[in-house]
C-alpha cells in the first residue's frame, strides 16, 4: 500500500526509530527539512504569502538595498578590489539578491566586479533563483555546501562577500535537558499509541558536554540548545575571511548572550504548530545564539561588529531616507504600503529588535556604517 504524501516521512522515522531507537532532535530537523524525497525544502517553496512565512527581503524591497549599500560602502572602504565573490547562504527566491544587485546600479564598478555564489539545497527555488537573476550580467554560481562555495571563493587578492539572512536559524539543533545527575540529550522517540512522534530523555546523562562557565550551574530542569553545523558553518567562514579577505553579515532572530530555553519551533501556513506532527510539511527553526557565532569568529582574530537590533542596523545605513525617496514617486496608498514595511522592518514590536545583525570584517581598521 502506497502511504499518502503526509504522512510518509513520519512512518519513515516511526519506522527507524523502532528498528534503531530513538534518534537526536537534531537528526530529526535534519529529516524533516532536507529529506532527499520527503524534506521541506526540497519538495516546496515555502516563502512568501502563499507559503508558510515572510522574510524580510519578501516584506519590502528596501531591505535588500540596505544589504546591498553596506557592502558597496565597504567596497570603497577596502579600496575597490577588482573580484568580489558575493555569496548568499538559503537566498530562498533570490529576492534579497535580486533587490542587492539592483541598488549597485549607483556604483557600476563594484557591480562589474561581483561573481555571485548561491548556497541552495532546493531543485525547485535554484530555478526560481535563476529565473529573478537572469539580468544581472556577470557570473553566477550555485552550491550545495557552504565549503563548496568558500572554495571556490578562495582566489587570491579577491574578496569575499558573504551574507547569510535567516539561514543560521534552520540549521540543526541539539537539546540537552539538566537532570539529576547531569545533562541528558533529548531525543525523538515514538509515542505510546505508535502513531507519531514525541520527546524523551536519553537515559544516562553525557559526561563530554561541555558549556561555558555561565551554563555550569542552570537549574534543574533547564533545556540548552547546541547547533554543531552553525558552529562548523561559523569556522569555515572565519577561517575563509581570515585566510583571504572581506566581510560577512549574519541577520536572524535570536539571542546574544547564553541563556537556557527551548526555541524550536514549527511553522504552517504561518502559523505555529506542534513540532512533530508533520515533519517535512512545517517549516522548523529554532532562535540563533549570536554570541557563539561571535566567539567562534573571534578565535580568527577578525573584527567583530556587533551583534545590533535589525531595526538600529537598517536606520543607521539609511532606510528612512530610502523610504522618504520611495514615498516622493508614490501615490498615498503606496505610500502607506512602504511605510507599513518600514514599520514591520524596524519597529521594536515587528521585527526590528527580535531580529539581530552581526558583522564581521578582516581589515579592523575600516569603521563600517550600521554598527
Amino acid at each position: 500500500m502506497t502511504l499518502p504524501e503526509k504522512s510518509a516521512l513520519k512512518e519513515h522515522l516511526i519506522k527507524l526509530i523502532k528498528l534503531h531507537g530513538p534518534i537526536s532532535v537534531s537528526t530529526y530537523m535534519s529529516e524533516a527539512l532536507t529529506n532527499p524525497h520527503h524534506g521541506y525544502y526540497v519538495k516546496r517553496n515555502p516563502f512568501g504569502k502563499s507559503g508558510d512565512f515572510i522574510t524580510a527581503p519578501e516584506i519590502s524591497q528596501m531591505f535588500g538595498e540596505m544589504v546591498g549599500l553596506w557592502f558597496a560602502d565597504l567596497w570603497l572602504k577596502m579600496d575597490r578590489p577588482f573580484r568580489v565573490h558575493l555569496i548568499e547562504l538559503g537566498p530562498g527566491r533570490g529576492t534579497l539578491m535580486a533587490d542587492l544587485i539592483r541598488v549597485l546600479d549607483v556604483l557600476p564598478d563594484f557591480k562589474k566586479a561581483v561573481d555571485i555564489h548561491l548556497v541552495e539545497a532546493s531543485p525547485d527555488l535554484k530555478q526560481v533563483q535563476q529565473d529573478k537573476l537572469y539580468r544581472f550580467p556577470g557570473k553566477i554560481t550555485w552550491h550545495d555546501t557552504v565549503k563548496s562555495a568558500l572554495d571556490a571563493a578562495a582566489v587570491d587578492d579577491e574578496a569575499t562577500f558573504l551574507i547569510a539572512n535567516e539561514f543560521f536559524d534552520a540549521l540543526p539543533i541539539r537539546q540537552f535537558q539538566k537532570g539529576a545527575l547531569g545533562w541528558h540529550e533529548r531525543m525523538v522517540t515514538v509515542n505510546e499509541n505508535e502513531d507519531g512522534l514525541t520527546t524523551m530523555l536519553s537515559p544516562f546523562p553525557l559526561e563530554d558536554l561541555i558549556l561555558p562557565d555561565a551554563m555550569k550551574d542552570a537549574e534543574i530542569h533547564s533545556i540548552i540548545e547546541v547547533s554543531p553545523m552553525a558552529d562548523y558553518i561559523s569556522r569555515l567562514i572565519a577561517d575563509h575571511i581570515s585566510a583571504c579577505f572581506g566581510a560577512a553579515l549574519f541577520i536572524d532572530y535570536g539571542y546574544t548572550d547564553y541563556r537556557t530555553g527551548e526555541t524550536l519551533q514549527a511553522v504552517k501556513d504561518h502559523k505555529y504548530t506542534y513540532i512533530y506532527d508533520e515533519p517535512g510539511w512545517a517549516d522548523l527553526s529554532a532562535h540563533v545564539n549570536f554570541r557563539k557565532i561571535s566567539d567562534i569568529i573571534g578565535q580568527s582574530g577578525l573584527k567583530i561588529l556587533g551583534p545590533v537590533t535589525q531595526g538600529d542596523f537598517l536606520k543607521r545605513v539609511g532606510i528612512d531616507e530610502r523610504a522618504a525617496l520611495l514615498c516622493e514617486k508614490a501615490d498615498g496608498e503606496k505610500r502607506d504600503i512602504i511605510m507599513g514595511e518600514l514599520q514591520r522592518l524596524t519597529s521594536p514590536d515587528e521585527m526590528g529588535k527580535l531580529f539581530k545583525v552581526l558583522g564581521v570584517i578582516s581589515d579592523k581598521n575600516i569603521e563600517t556604517v550600521g554598527f
